[in-house]
C-alpha cells in the first residue's frame, strides 16, 4: 500500500454510508464541515509533560492549586474527552503531524524510535508556508541529530530544552551563523520557556504567529522552587509530593504570565491559545521514589484507571482547552477529541491550504465545533498504543528497532491496544494495574464512555454486536498502519558534506546478541553480533569514523564497519578498539545517497572473554579533509 492510497477502514466506511462519505473521503477528513475564519487567528499552543487530568484543581484535586489554568479554562471551549496517547514521543509525533504516530515512525520513547521520520510535515511546516511566525521553546523528544531537531522541522526559532532540568536550565539552539550552540542559565526552565515564548511573540506580533510552548512540568525528577515547595509541606504534604506538586502550580503561573501578556498587549482576541498534556501523570520520581497508594489517590480523585504508559484513561485522558475570545464561546463538549485532530482544526482556522502531495491525515477537523458550536462526531474510530509494541524477536524491548525480523514477529493477538470511537472504548490486553479493575473477557473490554468514563463496567458480554465490530475494526486498523509505507520506520541519519552525527542506540537493525537501551547499544560478545545505520550523504567522499562508548571499556574488541549500498558493498574497515571512550576507529569513502553501514564484531581479544561490550552511543561521520572534532559538534543530549 502506497502512502497516496487510502485507507481500507475508509473505504468501508464509504461503502457503508454512501455518496456523502465518499466525498469528504476525497476531500479530506480533516475538512468536514469546517467554517471559514474571518482572519488568520495567531495560535499558541501549550503542553504540560505527565500532568494528569486531575492534576488541576478545577477537576476537584484537593491539594493543587492551579487559579491560572482554572481561569484559562473558564475561558475557554473545555472538552472532557480529549484523548492523546500513553507517552511523550507518540502523543507529540500526533500532535504535529495529524498521522497516527505509527505510521511517522515514532513508536517509542527512546533508542531511536523516538524519531519522526524527515519526509513528515508538521503543524509548524503548514503555518510557517501559509504566513505565519513559527517558533517552539522546551521539550522535543521527536530527534536529537542533525536534521530531526525542531530548526530542522519548520520552526524559525527553536528551543531545545535539555530533557528534564529544572533547575538552572539549559538547552540548545542555533546561533545566527547556524551552528547549534549549548545555551545555559540560572532560571527554572519554566520561567525560561515563558521568558523565550513572550519574547518571540513581541517581536512578531504584527504577523501571526505560531508559538509553541512545550513545558517539562511535572516530569520526574519532581523539583520546584523553594516557595512552593514550601507552600505544599505547609500543607502536610512531604519533600517529594511537595515538589511535583510545586512543579505544576509555577508552571500554572508562568502561563499565567503569557496570559496577562496576551490580554495587556491586545492580542487576546484574536489569539488561539491551546492547552493540553502529553499523556497522564506517573507514580513515581528518580529522585524521590514512588508515591504511596494514599498519596496517588489523593492525587486521582476522580479514581481513573491506569497511569502513563497505559491505555487506560488516566494514561490518556488530557485536559483540552481552546481560549480564543473574539470566536469561541466558554463551555464544556463531551464529544470524543483525539490528538491528531488538532493538527486540521489548526488548519482549518488558519485558512491554511496542504500541499497536493500532503501525506494522509488520520486526524479530523473539529473547528465547525469551535467557530459555530456545531457538534463534533469523529467518523473513523483511532487505534491507541505506544511503546508497548510486542515482538518474538530475541532481545526484543521498547528500545529496539523495528525491523524486519521484529516486523516479522510483530504477531497481532500479543499487541495491547486500545479502539477508541465517538462512544465506545475497546481494550485488547489490558494492564490490570490494581485487582479492583474489571476483569477481561477473553482479554477484551468494551467500555460505553459516555455512561462508564471510569471504565467500571466491562460491556463484552452485554453488547456482543458492538464488542465483535469493534475487535474487527481493531485488527483492521491495525492492520492498515502496519501496511502503510513508513510505519515503525527507523532514523534515517543525514551526512552534510562536513559531519554527520549517527546515534549508535538508534540503528535500523540488529542481530546476535545485541540489546538495545534507552541512551546506550550493547550486548556485543560474539562473532556476528551486529548494529546496521541507514545514513543519507549529501556529498561523496572520504569519511572518518569517531566512536563514543560512554565509557573506557571495549579495549581489545575488534569489529568490522562496513558500508552497503542497495546490499552491495562500496567500502569496509576492521578496527580493534582501544580503552578511549571516544576515538577514531577509521575511514569510508562514502557515495552520494542512501547507505547503510554495519558495524559487526569480529572477535575478542581480551582476558575477559566472557565480558561485553554494552556502552555505544554515538558515532560522528567527519568529513576527511575537515578540520572539525566530535567536540566541535554541539548536539542535544
Amino acid at each position: 500500500m502506497t502512502r497516496k492510497m487510502i485507507d481500507p477502514l475508509i473505504w468501508l466506511s464509504i461503502i457503508l454510508a454512501g455518496p456523502l462519505i465518499l466525498m469528504l473521503a476525497f476531500s479530506g477528513p480533516s475538512h468536514a464541515a469546517a467554517a471559514k475564519p474571518i482572519s488568520k487567528p495567531n495560535i499558541i499552543l501549550i503542553t504540560s509533560d505527565d500532568m494528569g487530568y486531575d492534576d488541576l484543581s478545577l477537576h476537584g484535586n484537593p491539594i493543587i492549586e492551579t487559579p491560572r489554568l482554572d481561569s484559562l479554562a473558564a475561558q475557554s471551549l473545555q472538552f472532557s474527552d480529549f484523548n492523546v496517547s500513553p507517552v511523550c514521543a507518540t502523543t507529540r509525533a500526533a500532535l504535529l503531524t495529524g498521522r497516527h504516530y505509527y505510521k511517522t515512525g515514532v513508536s517509542g520513547v527512546h533508542g531511536g524510535r523516538d524519531y519522526m521520520r524527515l519526509d513528515e510535515v508538521t503543524i509548524a511546516d503548514v503555518l510557517a508556508n501559509n504566513g505565519y511566525k513559527t517558533g517552539t521553546w522546551g521539550k522535543w523528544h521527536l530527534g536529537k541529530t542533525p536534521g530531526y531537531c525542531p530548526w530542522d522541522r519548520g520552526f524559525d526559532e527553536a528551543y531545545y530544552s535539555a530533557l528534564y532540568v529544572h533547575k538552572n536550565a539549559y538547552g540548545y539552539q542555533p546561533n545566527q551563523q547556524g551552528k547549534v550552540e549549548k545555551h545555559k542559565s540560572q532560571q527554572w526552565v519554566s520561567e525560561l520557556i515563558t521568558d523565550k515564548a513572550i519574547n518571540f511573540i513581541e517581536r512578531n506580533k504584527q504577523q501571526p504567529f505560531f508559538a509553541y510552548l512545550s513545558y517539562l512540568a511535572p516530569h520526574e525528577p519532581w523539583l520546584a522552587p523553594k516557595q512552593y515547595v514550601d507552600k505544599y509541606k505547609a500543607k502536610g504534604q512531604r519533600e517529594a509530593i511537595a515538589n511535583l506538586y510545586g512543579m505544576i502550580e509555577e508552571m500554572d503561573f508562568h502561563i499565567g504570565r503569557l496570559i496577562d501578556y496576551l490580554d495587556e498587549s491586545g492580542l487576546s482576541n484574536n489569539t488561539m491559545v491551546i492547552f493540553m498534556s502529553d499523556n497522564g501523570p506517573w507514580f513515581g520520581s528518580s529522585n524521590y521514589g514512588a508515591m504511596t497508594t494514599k498519596e496517588w489517590q489523593q492525587r486521582n480523585p476522580n479514581d481513573w484507571h491506569g497511569m502513563k504508559g497505559r491505555n487506560w484513561q488516566n494514561g490518556i485522558k488530557s485536559p483540552l482547552f481552546v481560549r480564543w475570545p473574539s470566536k469561541v464561546k466558554p463551555k464544556t463538549v463531551n464529544a470524543y477529541v483525539n490528538v491528531t485532530d488538532i493538527f486540521p482544526t489548526l488548519v482549518d482556522v488558519t485558512g491554511s491550504k496542504l500541499e497536493t502531495n500532503h501525506l494522509p491525515l488520520d486526524g479530523e477537523s473539529f473547528s465547525s465545533t469551535l467557530l459555530t458550536g456545531q457538534a463534533f462526531k469523529r467518523k473513523i474510530p483511532q487505534l491507541v498504543g505506544s511503546h508497548d509494541v510486542m515482538s518474538d524477536k530475541k532481545h526484543f524491548n521498547q528500545w529496539t528497532p523495528i525491523d524486519s525480523v521484529a516486523r516479522d514477529n510483530m504477531h497481532y493477538e500479543k499487541q495491547m491496544f486500545a479502539l477508541r470511537d465517538s462512544r465506545y472504548k475497546l481494550i485488547k490486553r489490558p494492564v490490570l494495574d490494581e485487582p479492583h479493575y474489571p476483569k477481561p473477557t477473553q482479554g477484551y473490554l468494551l467500555f460505553d464512555m459516555q455512561n462508564d468514563p471510569q471504565e467500571s463496567k466491562n460491556l463484552v458480554t452485554t453488547k456482543p454486536k458492538i464488542a465483535k465490530r469493534m475487535q474487527a475494526q481493531m485488527q483492521q486498523a491495525y492492520q492498515n498502519i502496519f501496511a502503510a509505507n513508513g510505519s515503525f520506520d527507523t532514523p534515517i541519519y543525514p551526512v552534510n558534506a562536513e559531519y554527520g552525527v549517527v546515534n549508535a542506540f538508534g540503528p535500523s537493525r540488529t542481530g546476535g546478541n545485541v540489546k538495545s537501551q534507552a541512551h546506550q547499544l550493547g550486548g556485543f560478545k560474539a562473532k556476528g553480533d551486529f548494529a546496521e545505520y541507514k545514513i543519507d550523504i549529501e556529498q561523496a567522499g572520504k569519511y572518518r569514523i569517531e566512536l563514543d562508548k560512554l565509557s573506557h571499556a571495549g579495549a581489545g574488541f575488534n569489529f568490522k564497519m562496513t558500508a552497503y549500498v542497495l546490499g552491495k558493498q562500496v567500502d569496509s574497515f576492521t578496527t580493534q578498539l582501544s580503552e578511549y571512550a571516544l576515538a577514531p576507529i577509521g575511514q569510508l569513502d562514502l557515495p552520494k545517497g542512501k547507505v547503510t553501514l554495519k558495524f559487526s564484531m569480529l572477535s575478542n581479544d581480551t582476558m575477559a572473554t566472557w565480558q561485553s561490550l554494552n556502552s555505544l552511543r554515538r558515532f560522528y561521520l567527519i568529513a576527511a579533509a575537515s578540520s572539525l572534532t566530535p567536540a566541535d559538534i554541539v548536539i542535544p543530549n
